[in-house]
């Protein structure tokens, strides 16, 4: 991967950076876009978003003249491409210059759309690396900074949780993001101040690693008791949980709690310690499914015996093999949740990776 190079007829004058709003992957990327917007004098301006709020971010880039719109950890799929892609076009007639970094499952027709544009796209797609470490490779291989990031990024983004200030930062992106939904306020404002430390001195600037804790005392504070009410939430609703076997595969639903997160529950059910319910033991599920508040569905694996964005593929989702997400819909009954997604889930072995013994 190299960094990409400024098309001579074109003078950059800006940069803007769309990256994930949802976990320390995107946040790192944009620290790192902004060291890179930094390093090349350009003006820089962010925003955090998700997969649903496309429309209007695009929208407003199809109005950007002589900017570098760098986009991070965030997928193109057909859903929406033709808006993106339409915007985008506007964008680069006006002198702009697309770089799109990412490391989730792209159609074809979305690669195609974005290399055709004008003025040297670049595309960088590797399912081997988290998209902070495709960022830093491709815009600052040589900023030891952006190399201690794009390990945090990479130890949070594939669940590995063995850096204790990537949990920790990651705990505090999720606090402040929850804070911020329940308010209905602006979550990159919301976000700016540790994003800006991050991008200027990276996690030294906002983590003791001496101590083990955020340099700001209110913020590992709020971590702190973010945690406690977190742990309290996923017991809870595990206690409801439902379970079926399907297609020979333990099958685990659970009602997510506002305040935690796919992946934190993910973790949570995945270690048998906190499988005891009463006097009971609970297996790790083969599959295991949340349902949120507004009736999106997750997907994490306790096996190699399922495919999770294959699952997810039948509730009009996507994702990676251990981790995807869908769509349910609104709903008012969980066990008649339940009782469909298992349903759904009979009906294909899309999602089943077969034994030798099953296969034979």
């Amino acid at each position: 991967m190299t960094e990409p190079t400024e098309p001579r007829s074109t003078k950059i004058t800006s940069l803007y950076s769309i990256s994930h709003e949802k976990d320390a992957d995107g946040f790192i990327s944009a620290a790192i876009v902004w060291r890179y917007a930094k390093s090349k004098g350009l003006k820089h301006g962010v925003i955090l978003t998700d997969y649903g709020s496309f429309e209007a971010v695009f929208t407003k880039v199809g109005g950007f003249k002589n900017t570098l719109i760098v986009v991070t950890d965030l997928g193109l799929d057909e859903n929406s491409l033709g808006k993106v892609i339409s915007s985008l076009t506007r964008a680069t007639a006006q002198g702009c210059r697309v770089v799109w970094l990412d490391h989730h499952e792209w159609p074809d027709r979305a690669v195609k759309s974005i290399l055709s544009l004008a003025n040297s796209p670049v595309l960088r797609i590797n399912h081997e690396y988290c998209g902070a470490e495709i960022a830093f490779k491709v815009l600052l291989p040589r900023d030891d900074v952006c190399a201690e990031m794009a390990k945090i990024a990479h130890d949070t983004d594939f669940n590995i949780r063995e850096i204790e200030s990537a949990s920790a930062l990651t705990d505090a992106l999720s606090l402040i993001r929850f804070a911020v939904l329940d308010k209905g306020d602006d979550l990159t404002a919301a976000l700016l101040p540790l994003l800006r430390s991050l991008a200027e001195t990276g996690m030294t600037g906002i983590w003791d690693e001496t101590g083990k804790r955020f340099r700001d005392v209110l913020l590992n504070q709020r971590v702190d008791n973010y945690r406690k009410e977190r742990l309290k939430k996923m017991r809870k609703a595990l206690a409801a949980h439902c379970d079926l076997e399907v297609h020979g595969r333990l099958v685990r639903m659970v009602e997510m709690p506002n305040g935690v997160t796919t992946t934190d529950m993910g973790t949570f059910v995945a270690d048998t310690k906190n499988l005891i319910i009463g006097d009971r033991q609970l297996p790790v599920a083969d599959l295991f499914v949340t349902l949120s508040p507004g009736g999106m569905l997750g997907f994490r694996r306790g096996r190699d015996s399922v495919v999770c964005n294959a699952a997810a593929a039948l509730f009009k989702g996507g994702g990676h093999a251990y981790a995807a997400g869908g769509e349910y819909g609104p709903y008012h009954d969980f066990q008649a949740v339940c009782d469909d997604v298992f349903s759904t889930l009979s009906k294909s072995k899309d999602w089943v990776v077969a034994s030798s013994e099953e296969s034979a």
